[in-house]
């Protein structure tokens, strides 16, 4: 299959026409920017093939914002020598034309029917076009991105490929051995799963059982041999529980604990007292410290006096320079607001100048609108009269089109009619002498005439008599009935239109049509003037008018211009000079307010030390300060003497508790309460078990655990041999499968060799040496080529995806080759679809097209001109 030309035509960015004529039949280059129609052009041509012509699920293919278009595809191939042209309108006055050289046009579904079965894919029942309906051009004509997705598109395609490979391959998949293979793998698989060789289904029930019976013996049998155990346990703890009843060990270590806690109370009064003299001794050092304190704090007042003196002279000289600084600043503060509200008067006067000048402009502009807008105003509305007009018309000349057609079939019903009954009407002759006549009827015959008769008629000749003469044929009478029934009808029909004749109501429908169109016209002025309607029209005048008489009114207000006005600098100048001393006085501002704020805390901070002085000066002048002085040094004396007192006493009953071991004291008490507590602990758990273990042995003794050990290793050995008999069933179904499938296999290699020449071939170009091998369902399967530490392996999926785009491409040059030694159609078509393959790959997938461009015609769009360089063909534009 060959494409030579094709022409789009309102179809998506194509509003004009596009044409590409003189494709070359083997490699066609495109070359365009993003955005200039590439992809546009593959999807014409999939469009044109894919999509029912009468598919309302294509609404994509109009160009944006233009709902009445009729996307339409024209398209010229050749295949198996004929020449074909194939024309596709969707959406609007849908239609298919296929013109085959030397046969019979097509058109319509039967038309898309034979190019689906000529080319190998189908239509779906309703809705649009999905990949799963192209099969072979699906497979070949690659879209953009998707050159690396392969394994769906072979899938529907494979219904396809498989005719090709022969019927052989077909048979396989539905042969006989195959109904062997499918029974026993079932077989297997209610055995093992499919996937890892697990068990399942009975065989994994008999393990599971196998397996909870070992469990359950298991735990049972520990349970007999801890009830034998149990037996044991009670006999030795009802011997040890008599021994204590009689010799009862804790009551001596009763008797031994009192006499120890006695000697413990004692050693504690010790203790308590040496913790007494401790505090006593720490609160006669605290007070000796306190008063200490208080002779520092007399000592620290007459130092304040003199620091504080010093503090007050430095923060007056503080005060005098800040202030001096303020009112510097407070001057220059006067300076810049004079400087700033000139230079605002400036500015205002300039901006003033400036309104003026635009406003005047902005009148001018908005009475110029205005004269216009009037004028398409008055324009539209006489459209508007036009259009009322001419609809009014039309709807007076309706002629409802089941009228006129029932008018147009009965006027050829009555001809047909007069054509019957002129032939089955009986014919008279007459050819009289000169001055001769008869009369017919009531009509005067003469000379040579013809009159037909189609009923009872009387020839009255003077002189001789009446000849009456008779219409023969019973279908006379039915074919004037029918005249007149037909005459009636339509009469009535005329008179409800009032017109005299078809001619007149076909000329009435008509002039109707002509006063729509007219006002469908009228229309399009009238939007064209009034988009918005001319209500909309009229209050946008009335706006515009408003704003400019609103306009005027401002200019008015506006001062008058002034001579010095052209003294003035311009409006930036102006606001640069305004901005300038604005800056300047805030910075002044700034620096006014930082000097108020430093002359504040100056003058608070001189306020604080004169009082601070005044204070400490107050405090020195007590007159009670030399009694508290003498009265806290005599204080001081007591209470250090009173501290040695109390030293020497903790000192003396310190020395006292050294003689006495109180820690050991403590754990002689501690060591024999919990050793009487241990053995009257002891004796009864002992008592409690011994209790348990009646009770629980009676319970066990009761529940036969030997009988039930018998029977459940009954179960255990049927349950074994059930599930050895399983595994052996199971490993040899397992192991018939795996030489069947393996004898398939090998039947299936056979079969797709033809598949796997092409494939290796055009390979053999891209990875010298390599193999790709052709799966089951004819998709690429395991790859294997040189690497840089020898052969490599790897399934398609697991490639890189510009390796997997290679690979693509290369599969379906494969499949192209093997369908056209078949004599199946082939065009391939690639869209972008080399944009992840680096410059050393780029230029050997160069050299396997150029190879399979010698067989088929070979489409192939890039945004990547210089890329394509070294093709050996010249890129053409596309352009929308």
């Amino acid at each position: 299959m060959k494409l030579k030309r094709l022409r789009i035509e309102h179809f998506k960015r194509f509003r004009a026409p596009f044409e590409i004529d003189g494709f070359a039949d083997g490699l066609n280059l495109f070359a365009a920017p993003n955005e200039s129609g590439k992809s546009t052009v593959t999807e014409a041509i999939r469009a044109a093939f894919f999509e029912r012509h009468r598919s309302t699920r294509v609404e994509h293919l109009r160009p944006w914002g233009d709902s009445a278009a009729t996307p339409t595809v024209d398209v010229e191939f050749e295949m198996d020598s004929k020449r074909y042209r194939l024309t596709k309108a969707f959406l609007g006055k849908k239609r298919c034309d296929l013109t085959i050289e030397g046969q019979a046009p097509l058109d319509g579904v039967v038309a898309e029917d034979h190019l689906a079965q000529l080319l190998g894919f189908k239509f779906p029942g309703k809705g649009a076009s999905a990949p799963e309906h192209m099969g072979i051009p699906g497979l070949l004509w690659i879209r953009q991105g998707t050159s690396h997705e392969l394994a769906q598109a072979v899938t529907f395609a494979a219904d396809q490929l498989r005719q090709v490979l022969g019927e052989s391959l077909g048979e396989l998949t539905s042969s006989g051995g195959d109904a062997v293979l499918q029974a026993v793998e079932a077989e297997r698989n209610e055995l093992l799963t499919p996937a890892t060789g697990n068990p399942r289904g009975e065989f994994a029930a008999a393990l599971q059982r196998k397996q909870e019976l070992a469990s359950t013996l298991s735990s049972l049998e520990r349970d007999i041999a801890a009830y034998q155990g149990s037996v044991d346990r009670l006999a030795t703890l009802r011997n040890d529980h008599l021994r204590d009843e009689q010799e009862r060990p804790w009551a001596s270590l009763r008797e031994q604990l009192r006499s120890a806690q006695g000697r413990l109370d004692g050693a504690q009064g010790l203790q308590t007292r040496q913790e007494s003299e401790q505090t006593a001794l720490q609160q006669w050092r605290m007070q000796a410290a306190s008063l200490r304190s208080e002779l520092d704090a007399f000592a620290r007042d007459d130092a304040a006096v003199t620091t504080r003196q010093k503090t007050l002279e430095l923060r007056a000289n503080a005060e005098s320079a800040v202030i001096a600084e303020m009112q510097s600043w407070e001057r220059r503060h006067a300076e810049q607001v004079a400087a700033e509200a000139q230079a605002r008067r400036v500015l205002e006067r300039v901006r003033a100048v400036g309104a003026r000048v635009e406003t005047s402009r902005a009148v001018a502009e908005l009475a110029n609108t205005v004269a216009s807008m009037t004028d398409l105003l008055s324009r539209a509305r006489e459209e508007r009269t036009r259009l009322t007009r001419l609809q009014a018309e039309a709807e007076g000349l309706k002629v409802s089109p089941n009228d006129l057609e029932k008018i147009l079939q009965l006027s050829s019903s009555l001809r047909e009619v007069d054509v019957r009954l002129e032939a089955a009407a009986t014919t008279l002759d007459f050819d009289l002498l000169e001055g001769q006549t008869l009369r017919m009827d009531d009509e005067q015959v003469s000379g040579r005439e013809r009159r037909t008769v189609v009923g009872r008629t009387e020839l009255f000749i003077e002189g001789v008599g009446r000849i009456a003469v008779q219409a023969g044929g019973e279908t006379i009478a039915a074919l004037m009935a029918q005249r007149e029934s037909q005459s009636s009808e339509m009469g009535a029909m005329l008179r409800k239109l009032t017109v005299a004749n078809p001619a007149q109501a076909q000329e009435r429908a008509r002039q109707a049509a002509q006063r729509l169109q007219d006002a469908r016209a009228s229309q399009k002025v009238l939007a064209a003037l009034a988009p918005e309607g001319v209500d909309a029209l009229e209050a946008e005048l009335a706006s515009r008018t408003l704003r400019m008489q609103e306009m005027r009114a401002a200019l008015d207000e506006l001062p008058e211009p002034d001579q010095a006005d052209a003294l003035l600098p311009n409006q930036a100048a102006a606001l640069a000079e305004a901005g300038r001393a604005l800056a300047a006085l805030e910075d002044v501002v700034t620096q006014l307010n930082q000097s108020r704020v430093t002359a504040g805390q100056a003058q608070s901070e001189h306020a604080t030390a004169r009082q601070e002085l005044a204070a400490a000066q107050a405090t020195a002048d007590d007159t009670q300060r030399a009694e508290r002085i003498a009265a806290a040094r005599q204080s001081l004396s007591d209470a250090l003497a009173r501290e040695a007192a109390a030293a020497h006493r903790l000192q003396a009953t310190a020395a006292e508790l050294q003689n006495v071991n109180l820690a050991l004291l403590r754990q002689d008490v501690d060591r024999l309460t919990r050793s009487a507590e241990q053995l009257e602990d002891a004796h009864e758990r002992r008592r409690q078990d011994i209790m348990r273990l009646e009770v629980d042995l009676e319970t066990r003794g009761a529940l036969g655990l030997e009988e039930q050990s018998a029977e459940l290793r009954r179960e255990q050995d049927a349950i074994t041999r059930r599930a050895e008999e399983l595994a052996r069933l199971a490993a040899a179904l397992d192991h018939l499968l795996s030489l069947l499938r393996e004898k398939r296999s090998a039947l299936a290699r056979r079969l797709r060799a033809p598949l796997q020449k092409h494939s290796d071939r055009y390979l053999g170009i891209l990875f010298p040496g390599a193999r790709m091998e052709v799966s089951d369902d004819l998709s690429p399967g395991a790859t294997t080529r040189l690497g840089p530490h020898g052969p490599e392996s790897g399934e398609f999926e697991e490639l890189s995806v510009g390796t997997r785009e290679q690979m693509g491409i290369v599969a379906r040059l494969a499949y192209a080759d093997l369908l056209q030694e078949a004599g199946r159609p082939t065009l391939l078509i690639l869209d972008d679809a080399l944009v992840n393959t680096d410059d050393e790959r780029l230029g050997q997938m160069k050299r396997v097209l150029y190879d399979a461009a010698q067989r088929h015609q070979v489409l192939i769009f890039t945004c990547h001109p210089a890329a394509w360089r070294d093709l050996g063909v010249a890129p053409r534009a596309i352009g929308g």
